[in-house]
């Protein structure tokens, strides 16, 4: 009885065995799988959002660029507005440029840099009246003052500009024509010296020596 009730017992705990080494291994099988598969979609996934980037990317470069003849047409005004603007800067920077060499080279300026101090006060003044005007008058609107006093402006930098330059001239013209005569005398000692060395050497040798 006792013998029969242990051979029971022992093949009960080693069916029990056996279900559990192949639940493990089951389970063990299984966890595996679910593994690979949450892998492989999350390479899917990863490789579609790459895919889709570089999509978007090959578009954004692929998507045709706005030509030149579909930009919209500037304002006549603002565009007229722009170039007085840039004259006049170039024009003042001219001026106090040229005063500036004429005081460097020792040529009485006057007051010529106090006028263009005041030259580019103005020209500030004026260069903020541009870019207002500019933006303010609808397209058809005739131009106003500002412009000619842009180019009063201009000319008056010119005249500034002209008169440094006619004094940088004077002084330095006396320098120039002395500079030639000197050249002049120079050239003309030279020539007559190398003439002279050359008649010497066709010169006939001297009694009692071969020639």
């Amino acid at each position: 009885m006792l013998s029969t009730f242990a051979v029971r017992a022992g093949e009960l705990l080693a069916v029990l065995a056996i279900t559990g080494v192949v639940l493990l291994t089951g389970a063990a099988m299984a966890g595996l799988w679910l593994k690979r598969k949450l892998r492989r979609r999350l390479h899917s996934a990863s490789w579609a959002a790459l895919a889709g980037r570089a999509r978007q990317s090959t578009a954004g470069h692929l998507r045709p660029k706005a030509r030149w003849w579909s930009w919209p047409v500037p304002n006549r005004h603002w565009v007229a507005a722009t170039l007085a603007r840039r004259r006049l800067w170039r024009a003042v920077s001219a001026a106090e440029h040229a005063v500036a060499q004429a005081r460097k080279a020792g040529a009485p300026t006057g007051d010529l840099n106090s006028l263009c101090h005041r030259l580019r006060q103005a020209a500030g003044d004026t260069d903020r009246s541009l870019a207002i005007a500019s933006r303010a008058m609808p397209p058809g609107a005739p131009p106003d003052r500002v412009s000619s006093q842009a180019a009063d402006l201009v000319a008056t930098a010119g005249q500034i500009q002209g008169a440094a330059a006619h004094s940088a001239a004077s002084v330095s013209q006396p320098k120039v024509v002395s500079l030639a005569d000197d050249v002049r005398q120079e050239v003309v000692a030279l020539s007559a010296g190398l003439a002279s060395a050359a008649r010497s050497s066709r010169a006939p040798g001297l009694p009692g020596k071969s020639a």
